[in-house]
């Protein structure tokens, strides 16, 4: 089982902390089944250092890696959602119209990419079938995830989110100057 903290009603900077301690998970340690823990809490996803160009840097303060985004399972008290099923399923194994996270990374590596991105009948943004796996190897070669249990996550995102300042994070991230762009 991989280590991690366990943050139980304690203070937004503890689970801060907790993000930013080592060791930070590789996708395969993520999505092994004794990975990321079936249970409530934040994320942060990290990537090597100028990974994605046009984010601009905000430092690990140990590790070789940038933020990237801020997350929290479940988002509300009447959600089912655990880290497990949002790391693995959504932000990994999904489609880009399933998670914020993986969207925006499809949308700031697309054209890069060489990936082929097309507006369903319901007008989200997919990408064509060929191209959906393509994130996720991108994922698995350049990302790292860390993650602090919190039994009542919504309640710590807005501290943690204006403290880490999360470049992909939009809400709670509004004096962010990648705010405004548009990838």
């Amino acid at each position: 089982m991989l280590t991690f903290g366990t943050i139980r009603g304690v203070p937004a900077r503890d689970a801060i902390a907790e993000l930013q301690r080592p060791p930070v998970f590789t996708i395969p340690e993520v999505t092994a089944p004794d990975g990321a823990p079936v249970a409530p809490g934040l994320y942060a996803w990290w990537t090597g250092r100028g990974a994605i160009p046009s984010v601009p840097a905000s430092p690990h303060p140990v590790e070789a890696l940038d933020l990237l985004y801020v997350g929290i399972a479940p988002k509300t008290p009447a959600s089912s959602a655990q880290l497990r099923s949002r790391l693995c399923r959504q932000h990994i194994g999904g489609n880009v119209a399933s998670s914020t996270f993986r969207f925006g990374l499809a949308s700031l590596l697309w054209e890069t990419e060489g990936w082929t991105p097309r507006r369903s009948p319901s007008g989200k943004y997919r990408l064509v079938r060929e191209d959906n796996q393509a994130p996720s190897a991108w994922q698995r070669h350049h990302l790292r995830v860390r993650w602090a249990l919190f039994e009542e996550p919504w309640r710590a995102e807005a501290k943690v989110v204006r403290a880490m300042k999360p470049p992909m994070n939009r809400e709670h991230n509004e004096c962010h100057p990648f705010y405004e762009t548009d990838g």
